[in-house]
């Protein structure tokens, strides 16, 4: 066994690395991070200068065990996680892990490409942890966790359980609440636009016609904002005559893009391919990772996808020069390198996102690529190309066409045309290019100033601003990044746990808040306002960057904000509740009822009101507190028990609470119409006894398990009649599984006709559950389920044919309630065929899918 021990954080990564270094060397993946802060626990002494308390990760056991034992029995311990703050934290949690079990030396391998030259180099000038890194990547953490385990429950209190705050994500939260709430109060105000078509010939009939837009009247700019203005003006210019009042001829050089960093790459994946921020994420990671291109073996694609810098290697850059010439000519190239200024956080070190060998061209990987990899790719190697490419070469003509109309005024109308000489880097990068109008800039050119122009058609079109756009991924990511908010490594996540959470919901591209973010958004907001600004979090993630510079302490930083984060805590826990006198007016009001009702239960819970009081009264004696939360609860109580409270409205009017007693009232009224609305009437209660009742002899199916879930038509069944013979009015969608059970078990009810009429279901209907699902369908997944060896993948032309993943998708839509088309069930038998045969694997048909 090799005394050389590499550790990396992914299976892919380990795989390519282990290819380039050669038996020499043991690769083992780590699977990510190895030690984590407790989950139910804050994991932070911050007596002891915020000592962070991590314990190893359960899911990882095998994983640390097989470690132990590795780097027992190994001379050099060579940790390669990712080159970022995130990769330098794993690596010293693993030389923590690892020190006490081994002799063998530590050392830290970093590289920003899975090449062979970069891999070698790595290796040759291998180095020491770097603890400034560490101890930025551990403030983050520890202020994340902060932040989530103190605001957290306040969340829980005032909106509802299991809801949660996130340092960052609340922040991205409040941009995409407060970009809403612009849109919502939007105004929009009317204009017109008027174009006319003109031709430089006399000849009614002459084909040569351009457009032209009015932009000046008298001199001053056009605005027409009524309807009768601009039927008014359409009218005076239509009799007019047309001269050319200004020509002017700008020859315009238009520069490439710099090469992406993470930000622009998932703003031109969204843009450009569609792809979310995460998945554009996960595909560079493939392409980062390693992946065969036949006769090269396994490489990396791409350099490292997480950077913040635009800067280049030199022998990357003269690479791509050498290639430009000789692929596309010398005209092509600059007289000197294109370089890009990276902004003043970005991480010098690091390279921008490019390939790794620019001779490898999307057309040449594409064989070996899947179609998202394959987009991907080409437009990060695209992107490099054109970055160190010359310029486009254009030539911008504009007319100014002028009139007087027979209204007296003058009337300025424009024409701009942009047409490119040469293509410089357009050539290769042209991913958001419209066809270019190559008529209009020949009608232009021909022109002269004082030439007489004959109109065609003239038309005005009524328009009205727009709100500013909602949020796409894209472009909430570009506004975090410009507010210098997040980094490179937190865009992609930032961006998915706020829909995660659903806080945020996407249609059609865009990102909208939920009503609960919006609530949630309006509370954090109000009572924790300096915590949660835009300003704020961009300080925070300065410092943080300061850390990693050594410029700043762990502790020095946790402390400062610690100090203002309890105040803030501690002001957000008071907003909403009473002042010690009107707590202790109401409290002795409410010493004063004698008859309190009987203590009721709901579910699992039982609410004494009466013992609720006592226990906010006891606590009120001791401390002369009272939150929010049983300031409201007391209040309802107030509205509840006010027959035996008579002075209950002067008290709370000279005390200053008659208004919250007030609104409390109407709440207790809406709460109540709520419950009258989900509570059954005597006519559903006799409706609901006469209907379960049919079910009484029903012999149900035996319960089933499915994909680890399991269907039991009886229990689901009583479930539903429980809440009936509870008072609770069901739901149509309760109803309509009883219409389902009745059609699955219509053989066994001798009123079935009558049952299926009341409920409004048929047969087909009923057939559509998923519990319903066809028996042969769920005998053909249930032996599907007992696979244990899947054929491996198997790729024809761009399409990958896997059994496993097939299955899955159908086992799922069947688990759904979703009924299985007749092609789906005959692909389903085949594939069942195919594994039911005693050598699955020698079978590699591809049509069953």
């Amino acid at each position: 066994m090799s005394s050389k021990l590499v550790i990396v954080e992914s299976p892919a990564k380990a795989r390519t690395i282990g290819k380039m270094l050669g038996k020499d060397y043991q690769i083992f993946a780590s699977m990510g991070h190895i030690r984590d802060l407790p989950e139910r626990s804050l994991g932070v002494d911050i007596a002891n200068g915020f000592l962070p308390n991590y314990v190893e990760s359960k899911s990882r056991a095998k994983v640390i065990k097989e470690l132990r034992s590795a780097a027992k029995k190994s001379d050099a311990v060579y940790l390669a996680p990712d080159p970022d703050r995130e990769g330098e934290a794993i690596a010293w949690h693993l030389h923590e892990m690892l020190k006490d079990k081994t002799k063998a030396d530590f050392h830290r391998v970093s590289f920003h490409e899975i090449t062979k030259s970069a891999i070698a180099k790595a290796f040759e000038h291998a180095g020491e942890l770097d603890m400034h890194l560490v101890d930025s990547q551990q403030a983050r953490r520890v202020l994340d966790r902060l932040v989530g385990y103190q605001i957290s429950p306040l969340l829980w209190s005032q909106i509802e359980k299991g809801i949660s705050a996130g340092r960052v994500q609340s922040v991205a939260l409040r941009l995409v609440v407060e970009r809403e709430r612009e849109i919502l109060a939007f105004e929009p105000e009317e204009y017109w636009n008027f174009i006319i078509k003109l031709s430089p010939d006399a000849s009614s009939g002459g084909e040569r016609v351009f457009e032209s837009r009015l932009v000046r009247i008298d001199g001053e700019k056009a605005k027409v904002d009524n309807g009768n203005d601009a039927a008014r003006i359409l009218e005076a210019i239509k009799p007019s005559a047309y001269k050319v009042s200004g020509l002017k001829f700008v020859p315009k050089k238009r520069y490439a893009s710099p090469p992406f960093i993470t930000s622009t790459m998932q703003q031109a994946a969204s843009s450009n391919l569609g792809f979310s921020a995460n998945r554009t994420m996960r595909i560079a990671q493939q392409l980062y990772e390693g992946l065969d291109v036949g006769a090269g073996g396994t490489v990396g694609l791409i350099t490292y996808m997480r950077t913040d810098s635009v800067n280049i290697a030199r022998e990357a850059q003269d690479a791509c020069r050498g290639f430009i010439a000789a692929e596309l000519g010398r005209d092509y190239i600059p007289e000197k390198p294109n370089f890009y200024k990276s902004k003043a956080s970005a991480q010098e070190a690091h390279e921008a996102i490019r390939p790794t060998d620019v001779n490898l061209t999307p057309e040449r990987v594409k064989p070996f690529l899947d179609d998202a990899q394959f987009k991907l790719y080409s437009l990060v190697w695209r992107r490099f190309v054109a970055s160190q490419m010359a310029p486009a070469q254009q030539a911008q003509t504009t007319a100014e066409i002028e009139t007087t109309g027979t209204d007296g005024h003058c009337y300025r109308f424009r024409t701009t045309a942009t047409v490119t000489t040469f293509q410089g880097f357009l050539k290769v990068y042209r991913v958001t290019e419209k066809d270019e109008d190559l008529v209009t800039p020949e009608i232009l050119k021909n022109l002269k100033e004082g030439d007489e122009c004959f109109l065609r058609d003239a038309m005005n079109e009524q328009k009205f601003t727009e709100p500013p756009p909602r949020f796409s991924e894209a472009s909430l990511i570009r506004e975090l990044e410009s507010n210098g908010i997040g980094r490179p490594s937190t865009y992609a996540t930032i961006v998915n746990t706020i829909q995660n959470r659903r806080y945020v919901l996407k249609d059609s591209g865009r990102l909208h808040p939920s009503e609960l973010g919006f609530k949630v958004n309006d509370y954090l907001v109000k009572t924790l306002p300096d915590l949660f600004q835009v300003g704020f979090t961009a300080g925070m993630e300065t410092r943080l960057d300061e850390i990693e510079e050594g410029k700043l302490t762990y502790t020095g930083m946790l402390n400062d904000f610690y100090k203002d984060f309890v105040t803030w805590v501690d002001s957000a826990k008071k907003v909403g509740a009473p002042s010690e006198n009107k707590a202790e007016s109401l409290i002795k009001l409410l010493d004063k009822v004698e008859e309190w009702a009987e203590p009721e239960k709901r579910g699992r819970r039982t609410y004494d009101d009466h013992k609720f009081f006592n226990s906010v009264q006891e606590k009120f004696f001791k401390d002369n507190t009272v939150t929010a939360k049983q300031w409201q609860a007391l209040l309802q109580l107030a509205v509840t028990y006010k027959n035996q409270i008579p002075e209950l409205e002067a008290v709370a009017s000279r005390e200053g609470f008659l208004e919250e007693l007030q609104e409390a009232g109407q709440k207790a009224i809406e709460m109540a119409e709520k419950q009258k609305e989900s509570t059954a009437s005597e006519k559903d209660i006799a409706q609901y006894k006469d209907l379960f009742s049919a079910f009484d002899n029903v012999k149900w199916a035996e319960p089933e398990n499915r994909r680890g879930r399991t269907y039991d038509d009886k229990k689901f069944f009583d479930s539903i009649k429980k809440q009936a013979e509870s008072g609770k009015k069901l739901s149509d969608k309760q109803m309509a599984v009883v219409g389902r059970f009745a059609v699955k078990y219509k053989d066994q009810l001798s009123n079935f006709d009558d049952i299926s009429s009341r409920l409004g279901v048929t047969i087909e209907e009923g057939e559509q559950g998923g519990a319903l699902q066809d028996p042969e369908v769920l005998k053909l997944l249930e032996t599907l389920s007992k696979v244990t060896k899947w054929a491996e993948p198997t790729k024809k032309g761009r399409r990958v044919y896997d059994d496993k993943v097939f299955y899955e998708s159908l086992q799922r839509q069947a688990d759904d309630g979703r009924k299985l088309s007749p092609k789906q069930v005959f692909a389903l038998k085949k594939l069942a065929g195919k594994y039911s045969k005693k050598d699955p694997e020698q079978n590699t048909d591809e049509s069953a899918q």
